[in-house]
């Protein structure tokens, strides 16, 4: 069963302006840019990622480029894909 933990940030108004939020969603925007930041670190995968943002993938792409994020690929994960080829 997922638990769920809610979490209250209270910020200055220019430092929430600052990071994007506003509005009625600011929470839900909020709560994207720590989901965005856990997979940057590479502590959430991108199917996790998409699915607690309730996006497809597809959309989670634009909304990560927008925010100047795109694929957790290494030149390594290339190289050991390529190694895994027959």
């Amino acid at each position: 069963m997922l638990r769920i933990m809610e979490v209250k940030v209270t910020l200055p108004e220019d430092v929430a302006r600052a990071a994007g939020l506003s509005g009625q969603d600011a929470s839900e925007q909020a709560r994207f840019l720590l989901l965005l930041e856990l997979y940057r670190e590479g502590r959430l995968s991108m199917g996790r990622f998409a699915e607690l943002a309730g996006l497809s993938q597809a959309a989670l792409f634009e909304r990560m480029g927008a925010h100047g994020t795109y694929l957790n690929y290494s030149l390594q994960d290339l190289e050991d894909d390529r190694e895994a080829l027959p």
